[in-house]
């Protein structure tokens, strides 16, 4: 009897050990922090960059109309051998000239009834070139674009559509100007932290593709002219910098 109430109280006592043991535990063990949530900022950022042109091209192109087809075509085909072999003559290094579309369109009567079917007066055969032009020297540039544009119109062109002035390879500028729109970027966030009295911890994302664009007004002559004929004189060409604009856009956790 006495050796079974010996057992019993001993098991009591480790029970009770036991417990105090596994509730102090408990109470040594660190309070979790509560996981709280990061804030983001999201801004923009933008880097202006000039840079000097050292490509033009050269839009213009020969027009003929004729009674038919063919008498079109074969007009058309020698003002064309013409200015080819005058650019050709110029000896610009680097000069580069393709066709770049050739139409042959109705050329048709506007009928006063309009019960009727227009009349057929011919056919209007059109070729378009585009000479690239290229020059590190801005001023050489602008001298060889005119030449291209003056002999184009002295030996059959009959039309311009456009002259460009452009980076032949800008793939180096773009990469420059993102750095900088980026590092715009992150400023602004850091500005608008410190106004909301809190820290950037780092950058989260960047979102979305990297915009570029160009000032306005570096693309040059935009305007269609129609020659007069030959003799139409020195054409003024003036090939200023570019302006390339990137942006992008940030998010920043706090």
């Amino acid at each position: 009897m006495k050796a079974s109430w010996i057992a019993g109280t001993f098991a009591l006592v480790v029970v009770l050990a036991t417990a105090l043991f596994l509730r102090g535990q408990q109470a040594a063990a660190p309070v979790a922090e509560a996981k709280t949530e990061k804030g983001t900022i999201t801004t923009a950022g933008t880097a202006t960059l000039k840079v000097k042109p050292d490509a033009a091209r050269v839009l213009f192109g020969v027009q003929t109309i004729g009674k038919t087809v063919k008498a079109a075509r074969e007009e058309n085909s020698t003002q064309c051998k013409k200015l080819i072999a005058a650019l050709n003559a110029l000896r610009i290094a680097d000069l580069k000239m393709k066709t770049a579309d050739i139409n042959v369109d109705l050329v048709q009567s506007q009928p006063s009834d309009i019960t009727k079917l227009p009349e057929v007066l011919g056919y209007r055969v059109t070729n378009s070139f585009s000479v690239l032009v290229l020059d590190k020297d801005t001023t050489r540039l602008s001298n060889n674009a005119g030449r291209v544009l003056d002999t184009a119109l002295e030996n059959g062109a009959n039309f311009v559509q456009r002259m460009v002035a452009f980076r032949h390879d800008d793939a180096g500028i773009k990469r420059d100007g993102l750095t900088k729109a980026v590092e715009d970027a992150l400023a602004n966030a850091q500005a608008i932290a410190a106004g909301a009295k809190v820290r950037v911890n780092g950058t989260f994302s960047l979102n979305g593709q990297p915009e570029y664009s160009f000032g306005q007004g570096q693309c040059g002559l935009t305007t269609t002219l129609v020659a007069g004929g030959e003799g139409v004189g020195d054409t003024p060409v003036i090939v200023g910098d570019l302006e390339i604009t990137i942006r992008v856009s940030v998010t920043c956790t706090y």
